[in-house]
């Protein structure tokens, strides 16, 4: 009788595992462990991408899921052995004074914890102001530069926040890097029971979306798929946001999104709507539950996807979680789950009649 998998335990390896842009080497070799004898071929690009392939011939689909999280890199180490940092993607500044965190040296995993100038010594017009970043400093207990130099901590370091999994009530958990290692499990869980299908899925696990959706770009124009269909996590519903902000509930299923944006990165997607009214078929015609959404406030893999080659049409299935960005996102295994699930029976229901319906020719 086949394992049955411990879906707490596989996306708590996967969120402990550190990940930030440019250094996705840890997440990446636990993926590939996991993937072994579930898919044909596996094989990393000249970015870090891990791209796992499974069975042969039309349709070519493209999955993806991110393997990078937020963190930061370490600027500048001053004299009393003090390190100061930029972000390495769009951490959220209020949730980092007081955070422990995690430098990523040559000579091992450093522990550190983000400073902030004590209470008793804060005045009260400088109690109520937001500490921004370059106010900020990493201090791991070294007094002086040589310190910092013997425990391997250099200038261009690359860390994230301290890793935990907690267990919450219900079915919902709280972790950082929510984002994408739900994406990842999911991935991998589809991957796990698919049984039937046509052609070619090749499953991305990319690096540095965090950062601009890098990896995405040069994977999807090296594959050149013809439908490719993008997970990851989305914003859900909490106290300090309206229902205008986003709409989308924990535990009320995953969202399948019609467009996004991003003012900050200058790219967008507007879902092909043949793909997105497929998702939404086959969401209704499976029973399972599922959200829809509009986001003009951040972008995915999908976004440089669709751009690759002649065009791609691409569909997005997504994880809803609170508190995104910050140490302590929340989500809920039950809107995994749905999100696995659905994934599969998309998969199962293409075929290259269907592709090939998405570049339709005209009689002239």
């Amino acid at each position: 009788m086949a394992e049955i998998p411990d879906l707490y335990r596989d996306l708590e390896d996967l969120v402990l595992s550190h990940g930030p842009p440019g250094m996705e080497d840890e997440v990446r070799e636990l993926i590939s462990h996991r993937l072994k004898g579930l898919v044909d071929s596996l094989k990393v690009d000249r970015m870090g991408n891990l791209i796992a392939i499974k069975g042969d011939g039309n349709p070519r689909i493209m999955l993806d899921a991110h393997m990078d999280e937020i963190g930061f890199i370490v600027k500048h180490i001053d004299d009393e052995g003090l390190l100061w940092f930029e972000l390495n993607g769009g951490v959220n500044e209020k949730t980092l004074l007081g955070q422990h965190v995690t430098i990523l040296s040559r000579k091992g995993k450093i522990p550190g914890v983000v400073g902030t100038k004590s209470r008793h010594l804060l005045s009260e017009e400088e109690a109520l102001k937001v500490t921004r970043v370059t106010d900020m400093w990493i201090d791991i207990g070294a007094v002086n530069t040589k310190e910092v130099s013997e425990m391997g901590v250099k200038v261009g370091d690359l860390g994230s926040f301290q890793k935990r999994f907690i267990k919450l009530k219900g079915d919902c958990f709280s972790a950082p890097s929510i984002d994408d290692r739900a994406g990842c499990l999911i991935l991998i869980e589809a991957l796990r029971k698919l049984r039937k299908w046509k052609g070619t899925v090749y499953a991305v696990f990319t690096v540095e979306e965090e950062v601009g959706c890098r990896g995405a770009k040069t994977a999807a124009y090296s594959i050149d798929p013809d439908v490719a269909f993008v997970i990851d996590t989305t914003y859900g519903l909490d106290p300090a946001t309206t229902s205008r902000e986003t709409r989308l509930k924990i535990g009320a299923g995953p969202s399948i999104r019609a467009l996004e944006r991003s003012s900050r990165f200058g790219m967008g997607w507007i879902a092909s709507r043949r793909v997105y009214n497929f998702l939404l078929d086959i969401a209704e015609e499976g029973g399972f539950k599922y959200q829809t959404e509009v986001n003009t406030m951040s972008i995915t893999d999908a976004s440089s996807i669709h751009l690759a080659k002649s065009g791609i049409p691409t569909g997005e299935i997504l994880v809803p979680r609170r508190y995104s960005h910050s140490p302590v996102e929340v989500a809920s295994m039950s809107d995994i789950e749905e999100a696995s699930g659905l994934l599969v029976k998309v998969l199962e229901c293409l075929d290259a009649d269907w592709v090939s319906g998405l570049g339709e020719k005209f009689r002239v």
